[in-house]
């Protein structure tokens, strides 16, 4: 248990604002927090789970572990060591992630590094420009990701092609299920300023076949621009080791700090993940980083030909619970 001092209301805020800038699937935002002290408790909000889409919560938890991600990120820049459990107390499994603050003394060294890029990190829903990452880039992000106990897999030409198939399928199933189209149309598309993704983040709309996950397809979306996507998008799979709710946690958190570093290096991600929410699909991806780790998430690295619109996110005195 922590005995550092307890948190003030300016450190309260800048921990929780950089945690509400996670990413999530369909912006919900599944997260609520409590701060005991120098204790912060990241909760799994059950008003904000997509049952049609995430039945096992797997993409929620991500988004926790991203969540909590930044809170230490945020927490380095303030001067705070940190450490942090997962799944904490059998009693209450709303509890994903339980964060616990040193004495607050001088920025930590290398997480406070990312703190810039946490506001400016959005999915990107563009095209890319048809250029390599540097090796040394794809370093950095690959280590990100070991450095949080996930793997970055790159795909090649071949596994593009092989991915670029599993994608038209889960397109195609994903037209085909009402369940699934009412419950986006409740995230997506329209005037959404504090969570969901609205028209102006959505992108432009292909204008030939291209590896971009389309989240309007199902709807009228009047107004939006038409775009060539790059040819060859650079794609990389983050799998985990293990397969459960600690892993998906642990995804999570990895996830972000693949996010940040990107960020860092001007480049723009986006995810593919509609090829991981059906099970005989998923196992197909598995396949293709080799078969023995779980795939978590599908990104598309690149950088971006164009400034885009982000996502709204909630206040962060909304998300919170309890303060004491």
């Amino acid at each position: 248990m922590s005995t550092a001092a307890p948190l003030t209301d300016d450190e309260v805020g800048i921990l929780l604002t950089a945690a509400v800038h996670a990413p999530s699937m369909d912006n919900t935002q599944p997260w609520r927090f409590e701060v005991a002290g120098p204790v912060i408790d990241v909760r799994l909000d059950e008003e904000r789970l997509l049952p049609a889409a995430d039945p096992a919560g797997r993409a929620m938890r991500i988004g926790l572990g991203a969540a909590a991600f930044n809170l230490r990120v945020a927490a380095a820049m303030l001067g705070h060591e940190s450490a942090f459990t997962i799944a904490p107390d059998p009693a209450d499994p709303a509890v994903v992630a339980r964060i616990f603050l040193s004495e607050r003394n001088g920025p930590v060294p290398g997480l406070s590094a990312l703190y810039g890029e946490i506001t400016r990190r959005h999915t990107y829903r563009g095209p890319m420009v048809e250029q390599a990452i540097p090796p040394i880039v794809v370093g950095a992000l690959t280590g990100a990701a070991e450095a949080e106990g996930a793997v970055l897999h790159w795909l090649d030409e071949d596994a593009k092609r092989q991915l670029a198939q599993v994608l038209r399928e889960a397109d195609d199933l994903d037209l085909h299920d009402e369940d699934r189209l009412h419950e986006r149309a409740e995230w997506i598309g329209g005037k959404r300023p504090d969570d969901g993704v609205p028209d102006t983040a959505l992108g432009p709309v292909p204008t030939r076949p291209a590896m971009v996950r389309d989240l309007s397809a199902g709807f009228v979306t009047p107004g939006r621009d038409q775009a060539a996507f790059e040819e060859h998008p650079v794609i990389a799979v983050l799998s985990t080791e293990d397969e459960d709710e600690h892993a998906w946690v642990r995804a999570g958190l990895a996830l972000q700090r693949v996010l940040l570093t990107a960020t860092s290096s001007v480049l723009a991600v986006s995810f593919l993940n509609q090829a991981l929410e059906y099970p005989a699909l998923r196992g197909q991806i598995r396949q293709l980083v080799g078969g023995h780790a779980w795939p978590q998430m599908i990104l598309r690295i690149g950088y971006p030909t164009e400034a885009e619109a982000g996502t709204g996110r909630l206040p962060w005195r909304d998300t919170l619970d309890r303060w004491f």
